[in-house]
């Protein structure tokens, strides 16, 4: 019998390095894998980033927040430092240390009447000395249509499809789809409608907000130093930057 296609976990396997960003946000905040830290995970889904985090730092607690019951139901007894809030994160009052919204998720916002209100609240939620860290893609292709593919474990074809761009608005639809490798195919698995937001815009708003700066970082760190941890580096200059990149905008 054909194993049942399990979108979220082909979604973590395409979409997401769990320990290694967990890493990067602790690098990030600093002071080292036994400080106490709060991480919340806005827009969480499955929470896969929290549930790193929790395993991998044994004195840190982690809170999940998204709209959506059914990626949060598989959090149920994930761990009893992690927290699962369902609802909207614009009005959550949530609080941490580190407070993060990747897999281009602050594109869910859009207009900046709904970004600037949400970046306010994320400001109040943080704790002092706390970070925010979001991500975008960006570059020649940003809002161009076509597909990508790669292959993932167990033989299964990923395609991402950036099926519409409207370079006057900056909305995209995009849409993730599996095919197994027996054939069966889950088209549509999930299904985006975003407003792209700039790199430029989205460090403005922070620091309207009241971010006191807003850094940029094109990768998950550079190497590990002598005690384990991650070294993390801003990005100094556009020049370090290929023709398509991520990055990850980082407010303090």
């Amino acid at each position: 019998m054909p194993t049942p296609m399990d979108k979220y976990e082909l979604y973590e396997q395409a979409a997401q390095s769990p320990t290694m960003q967990a890493r990067f946000l602790r690098a990030l905040y600093g002071g080292g894998a036994e400080a106490e830290l709060t991480l919340c995970e806005d827009f969480s889904g499955t929470g896969a980033i929290s549930r790193a985090w929790v395993e991998l730092y044994e004195k840190s607690r982690a809170i999940c927040v998204d709209r959506d019951p059914a990626p949060l139901a598989r959090l149920a007894g994930a761990n009893e430092r992690l927290t699962v809030v369902q609802g909207d994160v614009r009005k959550t009052g949530e609080s941490a240390d580190i407070i993060c919204s990747l897999n281009f998720s602050t594109c869910e916002l859009h207009d900046r009447a709904e970004l600037i209100e949400y970046l306010s609240r994320v400001r109040k939620r943080l704790h002092a000395g706390g970070v925010f860290v979001c991500d975008l893609y960006a570059g020649v292709d940003s809002l161009v249509t076509g597909e990508s593919e790669m292959e993932l474990r167990g033989g299964v074809r990923y395609i991402w499809e950036q099926r519409e761009a409207n370079p006057l608005t900056g909305r995209v639809v995009n849409a993730m789809h599996f095919v197994m490798e027996d054939g069966r195919e889950l088209r549509d698995a999930f299904v985006y409608d975003w407003r792209l937001w700039s790199p430029a815009e989205l460090g403005d708003a922070m620091r309207e907000v009241g971010f006191g700066k807003a850094a940029f970082h094109d990768r998950l760190g550079d190497a590990m130093d002598e005690a384990g941890e991650l070294r993390v580096r801003a990005i100094e200059s556009a020049d370090e930057l290929e023709e398509n990149f991520v990055v990850y905008v980082v407010g303090r």
